[in-house]
């Protein structure tokens, strides 16, 4: 079993970044606008990515050090999440929009918070 106090992070951020990648994976159908092609095609990548980082990071605690690309990754399907409505055009939809803001949102300021925790980590002197 892998030490925790290796971790930047602890495991709840990796597990709250899946459990957001499904609110996206499914948001199309939960908005009923599963129809609108890309952005379907869009959140469906999103999600799976997000969810796939988050189970990355936490496979990797089990074997190696933490790595902080799954949070640069995160970052970047947080923030294109945000703007692709207006990419897709699907902006005058309000509720698919406003979904697809606030969980673009969370999964951008939750990696935000991730590689803060890891910068801190990083940034300490050595104990040798």
């Amino acid at each position: 079993m892998a030490n925790l106090a290796t971790r930047a992070h602890p495991p709840w951020e990796d597990w709250a970044s899946m459990t957001i990648g499904m609110l996206i994976l499914i948001s199309p159908w939960a908005t009923q606008s599963g129809d609108l092609g890309y952005a379907t095609l869009n959140a469906v990548l999103v999600g799976c990515l997000v969810i796939m980082a988050g189970w990355l990071e936490l496979a990797w605690l089990e074997f190696m050090a933490p790595q902080i690309w799954e949070e640069w990754v995160e970052l970047a399907l947080g923030l294109w999440l945000v703007i692709s409505p207006w990419i897709f055009g699907y902006s005058q939809l309000f509720v698919p929009t406003a979904g697809h803001i606030v969980l673009g949102g969370l999964v951008a300021v939750l990696a935000l918070l991730e590689l803060r925790q890891d910068r801190a980590i990083t940034a300490r002197p050595s104990a040798s």
